[in-house]
């Protein structure tokens, strides 16, 4: 992107030499290439990009930027004309965009990028990605964009809120069916409570009466954050009147059954004064109910901030309070007479008060599949009225045909009592026959006593939103590092066309007269000439068009080959001055694939080749495509290096998210990790092996497709 802002101001700066010293031209360019560069169609082009583009002088001083700025910061470019572009950034992460700007001032070939906050009062901070490269006509000078990737961060942390909280409650309910938990329950999912919650204290008050009958709470039990006093002992948390603790429509809400939060200030004066003595900033309490009666509460303090809990993580926790108040009623009540029954109905009653109360949609279903319980989300999230119409049905048969083969490898990986499953894209089908795509999550439990998984679906189209989104991004990056040799593929076959056409032009001259036999071979030849750099200009230009499609959802037959071939030229400006290129191709079948998905997997996969190699030793390094056919008649893509290869414990955390090997600022970690998804998603696999200094060697699984014919 940083290589496009530099192509186009330079050209709007020659555009502006022209009209001013009134040169023109030079013929085959003029036209075509003022009318690109021209200011007012350069500005009008910005105002359609959502980034913002912006130039930096020597100082990092603001000096030009798209009309996309004001969208973005609120403010015209003008008002921020000549400040230091750091100022835009939160004060916390204003030396490292110091740092970004003044590494980025001294590069010109690759762009330097970095995710910062933006500085502003609101609770919820933005975030925009930065990136930079230098101005190769004006030294010390800085070229770049801003993208806000605001909604990404925060669809990432949701998804991250809700795995969280359900691992937790998961573990809170294990424990409360442990058989030593019974002395101490509440100590033990007090912790794991208080840490998802991200609070300082968490404890249990129970409430009981004095001598006249006046309701009382006393602290029972506490876990504090490292740092945070301890208040169990305190006078002030014992026998404190309950209706000088909370105000009135505050008790009103803890009868009904409802959580209570606020500030100190917010619970009377009396109780305000007591609170703010232990650091409280903000708490949330969540009352227990015993045979139908208030009990006490649990109560959670937040001593850093006065952030408020969210209605998911309210609701969330609820549910733990609801399990803690079904287990307390089974402490309380003569149940060592029947204590294997109603353990199984405590058991019962526990998962279905978690699974009932859980915002996304669940299952429990036996180790083979069949549904055991249904929580009203998933009902409703599948068309059903009634969650007990999907009873005694099997997993899956709410998956098309052809993925349930993904849904049953989903399932095995969920062991009994082992993690979570690494969670998959699965489409469900609707009762009115559409199909959703849901993210499964499954987890190995015990219900009823006997060994059960429960598997949570959120619908996966906020997230394949995201993931398009980062397809994209990632494109986009590999064709701005790519710019510069694609502008070269290009303009030899159009110099040689401009060329003969010019030829031509002066041969025939304005006046039509008879042509010799000879000319007219010697023109027919300069003709052919012509149509065959037209035919490889066309070529490119298809390239390009594959590459950037955005419809990934589409899938057909695809010649491996064809797409290595096209990857192959448009990666020649990398591999060129690195290594040799040799393609050992094997006669492998088409496979059933996106062309511009693979495309895009491909030119990942040898553009890190090409930068595992030092520049300047091509006869010494050689990256190497090799095509076949396994033994499962699947088909085998291998891209091999002679580079510096990957460290063994690094060659683990290769296709993690953001997880990267190259400098700060030169890489965001997401090129091997839309490799694996991409790959998966088509049913394949994607591996790596490596030996440090010997190369590495990237091995891509897909299956060939249906009576596909095979390609030489």
């Amino acid at each position: 992107m940083a290589e496009s802002v530099s192509f186009a101001m330079k050209e709007a700066a020659v555009s502006q030499e022209q009209r001013e010293t009134g040169s023109a031209a030079l013929p085959g360019q003029s036209s075509v290439a003022s009318d690109l560069v021209d200011p007012r169609r350069f500005q009008r082009a910005g105002s359609l990009l959502r980034e913002v583009l912006f130039e930096l002088d020597i100082a990092g001083r603001l000096i030009l930027a798209s009309p996309a700025w004001e969208r973005l910061v609120g403010a015209p470019v003008h008002a921020w004309t000549g400040r230091a572009l750091v100022e835009l950034f939160h004060p916390e992460d204003r030396d490292h965009a110091r740092a970004l700007l003044r590494t980025a001032s001294s590069r010109t070939d690759v762009p330097t990028r970095l995710e910062l906050r933006m500085s502003s009062g609101g609770v919820q901070p933005r975030w925009v990605e930065l990136s930079a490269t230098g101005d190769p006509e004006h030294l010390g000078g800085v070229l770049g964009t801003l993208v806000d990737v605001t909604p990404r961060r925060l669809a990432e942390e949701a998804a991250a809120t809700r795995e969280r909280y359900l691992g937790a409650m998961v573990e809170v309910q294990r424990r409360l069916l442990a058989p030593e938990a019974a002395s101490d329950l509440y100590n033990s999912i007090l912790e794991p409570l208080g840490r998802v919650a991200g609070a300082s204290r968490a404890y249990v008050f129970e409430f009981h009466r004095d001598a006249s009958g006046r309701m009382l709470q006393s602290q029972r039990a506490e876990w504090c954050a490292p740092g945070i006093s301890r208040e169990l002992d305190n006078p002030d948390t014992q026998a404190w009147p309950v209706d000088q603790a909370f105000e009135l429509h505050q008790l009103e809400q803890l009868h009904r059954g409802e959580a209570v939060q606020g500030k100190p200030e917010d619970f009377g004066a009396d109780n305000a004064r007591v609170l703010l003595a232990q650091g409280i900033r903000s708490l949330l309490v969540l009352p227990l109910v015993v045979h139908g009666e208030p009990f006490g509460f649990i109560g959670f303090d937040n001593c850093d901030d006065a952030r408020p809990w969210s209605h998911v993580e309210v609701k969330l926790l609820s549910g733990a309070a609801g399990a803690l108040s079904l287990a307390l009623e089974q402490h309380t009540t003569d149940a060592l007479r029947m204590r294997t029954e109603t353990a199984l109905r405590r058991t019962e009653a526990g998962f279905h008060l978690l699974i009932e109360g859980f915002p996304d949609p669940v299952v429990v279903h036996t180790t083979d599949g069949m549904l055991l319980s249904v929580n009203p989300a998933m009902a409703n999230y599948l068309g059903y009225q009634d969650p007990a119409e999907l009873l005694g049905r099997h997993l899956l048969g709410l998956v098309r045909r052809e993925d349930q083969e993904v849904a049953r490898r989903h399932l095995e990986e969920a062991q009994d009592g082992a993690l979570a499953a690494r969670s998959h894209e699965v489409p469900l089908v609707r009762r009115d026959g559409r199909v959703v795509s849901a993210d499964l999550v499954t987890l190995g439990v015990l219900f009823d006593g006997v060994p059960a998984r429960v598997t949570v679906a959120r619908d996966f189209t906020e997230r394949k939103h995201m993931q398009a989104q980062l397809m994209l991004g990632d494109r986009l990056a590999s064709m701005g590092m790519l710019a510069a040799g694609i502008a070269h593929e290009l303009n030899n076959p159009l110099s040689y066309v401009l060329s003969n056409l010019e030829f031509l032009h002066r041969a025939l001259g304005p006046m039509p007269r008879p042509l010799g036999a000879e000319e007219l071979l010697e023109y027919q030849q300069v003709l052919e000439d012509a149509r065959e750099g037209s035919e490889r200009m066309r070529q490119i230009v298809r390239q390009l068009k594959v590459f950037s499609r955005v419809d990934d959802a589409h899938e057909e037959a695809v010649d491996v080959h064809r797409v290595l071939d096209s990857v192959a030229q448009m990666a020649a400006s990398e591999i060129r001055p690195r290594a040799r290129l040799v393609k050992q191709y094997g006669s492998v079948p088409t496979v059933r694939a996106n062309e511009g998905k693979l495309f895009q997997v491909f030119l990942n996969l040898v553009i890190n080749a090409a930068h595992a190699i030092p520049e300047g030793f091509t006869d010494a390094h050689e990256i190497r495509l090799i095509t076949r056919v396994d033994d499962d008649g699947r088909v085998v893509v291998d891209v091999r290096d002679t580079g510096r290869g990957i460290a063994p414990e690094l060659l683990r955390r290769i296709f993690d998210p953001f997880f990267t090997t190259k400098a700060p600022g030169q890489g965001t970690g997401l090129g091997l990790s839309i490799c694996d998804t991409i790959v998966r998603a088509l049913g394949g696999s994607i591996a790596a092996e490596s030996t440090p200094g010997h190369g590495a060697t990237f091995r891509v699984t897909l299956h060939a497709a249906a009576r596909a014919a095979r390609v030489a």
